[in-house]
């Protein structure tokens, strides 16, 4: 018997059986196989070595190799049948002969080598399929290999396989490399680390196992670093697959101590663009879930959910960098997107995004809109899986940003961006939440949300489509909504509606019939609310079908390329889309016909809406301007000889307010005065032979000048489209007069209201041409209202003062809608560049601001009469109320067929069931009602009270009505709602740059100045939002307010942005800082009480408003108040950002610091923006010795810091800290200080003034803008200038600070609390050492002491507001100990444990004194107290197991003892225990009741001074209390972290 049969026959007894040319099988168990070999082995030494040779030769032949490197087979039990016995899985049960062979210990060795020995023979012969991967025999040979239960010589099967590795081809390279980890043993994972971690640089087209099998090695951490290094370094030329392996290696492998360098490496070499770009051109087939930009945030997404340290260090990292936004900007938005989905970390992320969305202009690290957008279109994949904390992050910026913020635009941004490039789930999920914030009734909300909605449809209408139900859904609801806010939403659905005119769907033209049927319901509809929604609504669908791009033929033809037969569809369309826009304008015409002449002023000021924004087409454009230019001159133009033949006149009529003698043309204002007619003036003035006016007027509800000013308004804007903005054809009306009153006697004697009937003209009587002092007409003829003489003016005024309250009501009437007129002239012709109109319009503003005066006088004289004035009540405004509106019984043009009967009858008077037999009309409130809408009336569903019943109810506040403004109805009190706005164009009276002679240029009255720059302030703040960080310190009134007035229905001001009104703001921005200069000049040298600067003085400055009498002075006092107002708010505006707004931003630091002392256009433009700060923060302060009062004085302050705010990093802290004391006095911080202190030594008058507010702002801008040592000018202020007031000082006034006293302590108490936190909290701890980081804790502690001693001083008037802030803001330091200054002193606790212990002893006072406070809560039952003592009380608890844990960690527990605080009162003194000692001991295991003292029983008392004792004595004390008190204290913490 030779080896080779002796070896079978051995084999085949142990279990196993050799088949020729097949399978082996297995007809025994693994374990009892290698048993009995091994036995055989031991038994015959000469049979291993056999067996040895006899594996070779089998695994010699390569042509039967596989047989034995595959299970084996199982023999039945019938063993009559062979076959591979596999699990559930698939995977066989049997392992191969060589495995089973591998399992023996005397072949292993030899067998291992010999399977080695094979793996090159196979090298090139299997060629590179990857799905044969599986049947390859180098990866069988490997498969024997892995997982061994043990491994004789592991040294030598790694050495041989590190060895195999160096000369085998790169695909077995990669096979041994994965194979590696499930083949060595433990023992020699460092030895293969390091080989492979050689290898990363050597063969980077391995680096993708590599990196998978260091993962599963045990790695040292210098290698792992090593190994990173080189990771990173080859992540820019890296192929885009290979880089989320590369990511994950480098996330999984990085420790705490490394995450921060190494995550700011990542940020520096990843470059995300290219990895885009790249993977585009590679392969355009893949999922878009697999592309590589997708694979690597999956990667950083899994990381991050798996590891703290990570998370922590990127937020770090994010919130602290300094560099400009570029390539890491999108991986930073991305990592904060994954983390926001992590509900512990969703309101830190949070915060850092409004920190970085809200960054001030100089800072490049902003967030922008366009930042944002762009980064979103550029990785639609990698934001489309992260769509859900994207959503969620749009959302809550649209709840919580204010109207037109950073914060709203980047939301706007996020959803636009969103919405354009992700997939029809995206877009509905956004479509569905952007209807839920309309729906919220949140102001801010509803604005982003609804013009989001508009600029999706805008670009891209085809992608809303599909989405138009949810905007459909809304019209239920918009009557709850403002003006502008239904017009963005009509616009959307307009759009959308009218998308495939060319096309005729039947599905667009449905959409757009149920807009027309809707907007047609609320034309018709008797509330005035569903009329206003009724008017947008068919303007906004006119805008969309006769727009100038709608019916833009040329357009049109010019995409057909010239063909006739391709233009005929689109050219088809275009006349259909006409014949709507002319049916939409039909019908609106046509509903105006049936309801009141505030109706048709509203439908006026809509349509000149749309005009302005050039949103008509010429054509129609044509035609309106037609129709409404005839209408005007017919009803409201005239001239002296058409007066003369009107009206009863013993001379010639009496004109008022001309600017021009030869000029005949006159506005009429007296012939459609509803109050004339009412009290029977018409009557009387008109003569008999006059034709009715009801004849060619249609007969509506309310007065007919409610539409004089927009009508105006309409035909002006129509007249500059259609003359390139020119006014050649209609520039009478700007000189042309108005004839307010006939001549009336005013010498008749007096009829009250109550026995004065309307339409009888018994009270009145024409007055004798000889005696013109009681001429009514002749009075106020030429410009007696608007006289230049102020002494002549008011002596008339107090004349007409004294008239009979019927002629001052009917006066009030005419000089409202003079006013008004006045208006729409100044917006008209202000834009107009001529001189001799620029001359006009100033003189017009002039008159207006008398005008207004007069009417306010008149309106003053009237309160409390039965007739007092009031627009809503007189029909001509809008009622601010949503009551419903009857119709009259008149078609339009004539008379209606009635029966009247001879008397009026009396609506009151008539009882309902009374109507049903009744067929005639009934008179009421000057209209015939049918029955229906007399039955209504008398029901009480018509609110159509006459006017002076309508004055009763003045009492009830009523609802806006949509216009944005909350304003009360008392017209006497505040008439500035009630007027007509001055837009855009009327504030280009003000620019200086288009004045053509200095000499002849006509100059603003201290009064038409004060009304134009109100206008302009009141529109500048309520558009210009406030940056974030500022917004708390103006409590005048919340910002985002929408501006508009109750007069004008279309505001472009209310409806335009804040870049738009930005835009129109900026080039007359440098004509405000010259008016600046000139008021303070003028006041300067009529006023002698501050000193004018040299810069004022000395230089020849033209004048720019006229001074007629020193009395003058008050109205430059106002303007001097609106332009700092102004200027303030321009410079706080957040959309000022270094990304998007560089160029304005340069503009406006040019404009200041252009009006700054030895300042040229030549030297601006070389300039850099730190340099453009400076001259503009020294012209600022130049002209703070001009201003007179401490407000004024809080402006400048207000505009120093934030152009200070403009360049952040230039006159940085290190930087002052190398320079000498005086230098740091004059640099920016160093001012600012000095000036807050200034502020606050009342070196300016009106301290006394001073709001609450504006103290906290004084006081924090003194301290933390000090150039020397804030922390130390905190200190004192806590122990020095605060307690001053409280030592009984004379008066209760601080000689150290002036405004400092009893009533203005607790927000200087606030500030010094807020800011000595906010010191210690941006404090950077880390940079100091042992000694200055207890120096400075040593400060805080002391300064918080003082603080908090404070309180135990204070009278009871006094408590109730300064404990909750000393509350509150003890929260915020026990917060800040916890979490910065505990574990800082931690760190150097025994190189300085007196220190330590010392300061840790001050700050136990301060915790004892806020467990008083929160004591005192349940004793004065101050609920607002109450509020604060929870939380306050969990931080205290925290604080005291950080104490705790820091003597524990240092073997120091016997230096501290824990126990039950002793019972105080807010005073500090011992309080009786109420609570019997069962009970308390009972409830010694509550947190409420934990203390730790850190002193000794003698230096527990709070007035020893003596310095602690050394920690090494009290270390010396018995272990047992320590023992005690660490188990007391475990199940205390435990019980904290369960709460």
């Amino acid at each position: 018997m030779n080896s080779s049969q002796r070896c079978r026959q051995a084999i085949d007894s142990c279990g196993v059986d050799i088949v020729e040319d097949g399978l082996p099988i297995q007809k025994a168990p693994s374990a009892l196989f290698r048993y009995k070999l091994s036995e055989a082995i031991r038994e015959d030494e000469d049979l291993g070595s056999q067996l040895g040779d006899f594996l070779d030769d089998l695994l010699s032949n390569h042509d039967s190799i596989s047989l034995y490197l595959d299970p084996m087979s199982q023999a039945q039990p019938n063993d009559t049948e062979l076959s591979t016995v596999t699990d559930v899985a698939g995977m066989p049960q049997t392992e191969s002969l060589v495995r089973l062979m591998l399992g023996v210990d005397a072949l292993q060795t030899r067998l291992i080598s010999t399977l080695l020995e094979k793996f090159p023979e196979y090298i090139g012969d299997e060629g590179n399929d990857e799905e044969a991967g599986a049947t390859k025999i180098s990866a069988k040979l490997l498969r024997q290999l892995r997982w061994l239960d043990y491994v004789i010589d592991s040294s030598g099967l790694t050495e041989k396989l590190l060895e195999t590795l160096g000369f085998v081809p790169v695909d077995m390279q990669r096979e041994i490399i994965l194979a590696l980890p499930d083949i060595i043993s433990d023992s020699d994972t460092s030895e293969v680390s390091k080989v492979l971690a050689g290898m990363l640089n050597e063969t980077p087209e391995l680096m993708l196992c590599i990196l998978e099998t260091l993962g599963s090695l045990e790695c040292s951490s210098g290698l792992l670093q090593e190994a990173r290094s080189s990771v990173i370094s080859q992540l820019l030329s890296a192929e885009p697959i290979d880089i989320p392996v590369m990511m994950r290696f480098l996330l999984q492998s990085v420790s705490s101590d490394v995450a921060t360098p190494t995550i700011l490496r990542i940020r520096k070499r990843l470059d995300l663009e290219s990895v885009v770009l790249a993977s585009r051109y590679q392969d355009r087939s893949k999922d878009i879930d697999q592309t590589p930009d997708v694979l690597i945030f999956d990667a950083i997404a899994t990381c991050l959910r798996s590891h703290k340290h990570l998370r922590d260090a990127w937020l770090k990292i994010i919130s602290t960098d300094t560099d400009d936004v570029g390539s890491h900007t999108t991986l930073d938005i991305v990592v904060l997107l994954i983390i926001h989905q992590i509900t512990t970390y969703t309101k830190r992320v949070e915060s850092i995004l409004r920190n970085k969305i809200d960054s001030v202009s100089s800072q490049p690290t902003a967030y922008t809109p366009q930042l944002v957008e762009t980064t979103i279109q550029k990785f639609p994949a990698v934001f489309s899986t992260q769509f859900a904390a994207l959503l969620s992050v749009s959302s809550w910026l649209i709840r919580t940003s204010s109207l037109g913020s950073q914060g709203s635009r980047v939301a706007q941004a996020i959803v636009v961006g969103a919405f354009g490039t992700m997939g029809m789930f995206q877009r509905q999920e956004i479509s569905g939440e952007l209807a839920v914030h309309i729906g919220s009734g949140n102001l801010n909300e509803v604005d982003t949300a609804t013009r989001i909605y508009l600029e999706l449809a805008q670009r891209h209408p085809r992608e809303l489509r599909p989405f138009a139900v949810f905007i459909k859904g809304l019209l239920d609801y918009v009557d709850n909504l403002s003006i502008d806010h239904i017009r963005s939403i009509f616009d959307t659905l307009g759009i959308l509606s009218t998308l495939n005119n060319s096309s005729g769907s039947a599905q667009d033209d449905s959409m757009f019939n149920d807009l027309y049927i809707y907007v047609r319901k609320q034309l018709s509809s008797v509330y005035s609310k569903y009329n206003r929604i009724g008017v947008v609504g068919t303007v906004s669908l006119l805008r969309q079908l006769g727009g100038e791009n709608s019916l833009d033929t040329a357009r049109v033809e010019e995409a057909a390329g010239g063909s006739s037969t391709m233009a005929t569809q689109p050219q088809a369309a275009n006349i259909q889309a006409l014949r709507r826009a002319v049916q939409l304008l039909e019908m609106l015409m046509d509903s105006g016909r049936h309801q009141s002449w505030t109706f048709v002023s509203m439908t006026y000021d809509e349509l000149a809406h749309i005009v302005e924004t050039k949103g008509l087409h010429r054509q129609l454009l044509t035609w309106l301007h037609e129709n409404v230019s005839s209408r005007f001159a017919a009803q409201f133009l005239s001239d002296i000889d058409g007066l003369a033949e009107r009206y009863v006149c013993p001379g010639q009529p009496s004109v008022a307010l001309s600017l021009d003698e030869e000029e005949t043309t006159v506005l009429d204002i007296f012939n459609h005065n509803g109050d004339a007619a009412g009290y029977g003036m018409h009557k009387l003035a008109k003569r008999q032979d006059q034709p009715e006016d009801s004849e060619s007027v249609p007969r509506l509800r309310g007065c007919m000048l409610a539409c004089l000013p927009s009508l105006l308004r309409l035909i002006q804007v129509c007249e500059k489209a259609l003359s390139q903005n020119s006014l050649a054809e209609i520039d009478a009306l700007l000189v042309c007069g108005i004839f307010l009153l006939p001549p009336i006697d005013i010498a008749t004697p007096r009829t009250s209201f109550v026995s004065l009937e309307p339409g009888i003209s018994g009270s009145f009587t024409i007055a004798d041409s000889s005696s013109s002092a009681n001429n009514a007409s002749r009075l106020l003829a030429g410009n007696a209202l608007v006289d230049v003489n102020e002494d002549e003016r008011r002596a008339l005024l107090d004349s007409i003062c004294h008239w009979q309250p019927e002629l001052r009501r009917i006066l009030c009437s005419s000089l409202y809608t003079a006013a008004n007129w006045i208006r729409e002239i100044v917006n008209a012709f202000a834009d107009q560049n001529t001189e001799e109109s620029r001359a006009r319009v100033v003189q017009r503003v002039n008159q207006l601001a008398h005008i207004e005066a007069d009417l306010e006088a008149l309106a003053v004289s009237l309160r409390g009469n039965a007739g007092e004035f009031h627009p809503g009540a007189a029909g001509l405004i809008p009622e601010l109320s949503d009551s419903l509106s009857a119709r009259p019984s008149v078609p339009f043009g004539g008379q209606a067929l009635r029966i009247q009967p001879s008397t009026p009858i009396d609506a009151q008077a008539i009882e309902p069931n009374e109507l049903h037999s009744s067929g005639l009309l009934v008179e009421a409130g000057g209209l015939l009602l049918s029955q229906e809408d007399t039955r209504k009336l008398v029901s009480g569903t018509i609110d159509m009270q006459p006017a002076e019943a309508s004055m009763k109810k003045r009492g009830r506040k009523r609802k806006s009505g949509g216009f944005g403004t909350s304003t009360t109805e008392d017209f006497a009190k505040s008439l500035y709602p009630f007027l007509r706005e001055l837009s855009f164009s009327a504030f280009q009276i003000l620019d200086l740059s288009h004045e053509h002679s200095a000499e002849h240029r006509p100059l603003l009255s201290p009064y038409g100045l004060w009304v134009i720059l109100r206008e302009l302030s009141a529109a500048v703040s309520s558009k210009l939002v406030r940056r974030a960080e500022k917004r708390h310190l103006w409590a005048s009134k919340p910002p985002g307010l929408q501006f508009g007035t109750l007069a004008t229905f279309s505001s472009n001001i209310a409806s335009s942005t804040a870049s738009k009104m930005f835009a129109n703001l900026l080039p007359i921005f440098p004509s405000l800082l010259a008016f600046l200069d000139c008021c303070l000049e003028t006041r300067a040298r009529y006023c002698h009480d501050v000193s004018m600067p040299d810069r004022l003085s000395s230089r020849n400055r033209p004048r720019l408003i006229s001074i007629d009498a020193p009395d003058d002075v008050a109205a430059v006092e106002q303007c001097i108040d609106l332009l700092l107002q102004t200027v303030s708010t321009v410079l706080h505006w957040d959309g000022l950002q270094i990304g998007s707004e560089h160029s304005s931003l340069v503009a406006i630091l040019s404009a200041l610091a252009r009006q700054g002392q030895h300042t040229d256009d030549e030297e601006l433009a070389d300039m850099e923006v730190s340099a453009l700060v400076r001259r503009s923060f020294d012209y600022i302060l130049g002209i703070a010795p001009a201003v007179a009062v401490s407000s004024r004085a809080l402006d400048i302050l207000r505009m120093l810091v934030a152009v200070r705010g403009f360049a952040p990093l230039y006159e940085t802290k290190e930087e002052v800290c190398c320079m000498g004391a005086e230098q740091r006095n004059n640099t920016m911080d160093g001012q600012i200080s000095s000036f807050a202190q200034r502020v606050l030594n009342a070196e300016w008058q009106g301290s006394e003034s001073l709001k609450p507010v504006d103290l906290e702002y004084l006081v924090a801008q003194h301290i933390t803008k000090n150039p020397h040592d804030s922390m130390q000018l905190a200190y004192e202020y806590a122990t020095q200038i605060l307690p001053g007031p409280l030592q009984g000082t004379a008066d209760g006034v601080d000689k150290t600070l002036a405004v400092l006293r009893l009533s203005t302590f607790a927000p200087c108490y606030k500030a010094v609390s807020q800011t000595l936190a906010a010191l210690v909290q941006n404090a950077k701890l880390n940079e100091l050492s042992g000694s200055d980081l207890l120096q400075f804790c040593s400060v805080v502690v002391d300064a918080w002491m003082e603080l908090c001693r404070i309180t135990q001083k204070l009278n009871q008037s006094m408590q109730r507001s300064v404990l909750h802030l000393a509350l509150r803001s003890g929260y915020t330091m026990t917060d800040v100990f916890a979490k910065t200054i505990i574990p800082r002193l931690d760190a150097c606790f025994f190189a300085h444990r007196e220190e330590v212990v010392a300061v840790l002893q001050r700050m136990q006072k301060c915790t004892r004194i806020l467990q008083s406070i929160c004591n005192h809560s349940k004793v004065s039952k101050d609920t607002k107290l109450q509020s604060a003592v929870p939380q306050t009380k969990r931080k205290l608890e925290q604080l005291i197991f950080q104490v705790y844990m820091l003597m524990s960690n240092n073997d120091s527990l016997g230096a501290i003892d824990l126990g039950t605080l002793k019972h105080r009162d807010v005073h500090g003194q011992l309080v009786g225990s109420q609570i019997p000692r069962d009970q308390l001991e009972s409830d010694s295991e509550s947190l409420e009741s934990l203390d730790v003292s850190i002193a000794s029983e003698s230096e527990q008392s709070e007035d020893n001074a003596a310095a602690p004792q050394r920690i090494t004595e009290k270390a010396r004390r018995g272990n047992g209390r320590a023992i005690g008190s660490r188990n007391k204290i475990g199940k205390r913490i435990e019980l904290l972290q369960r709460r």
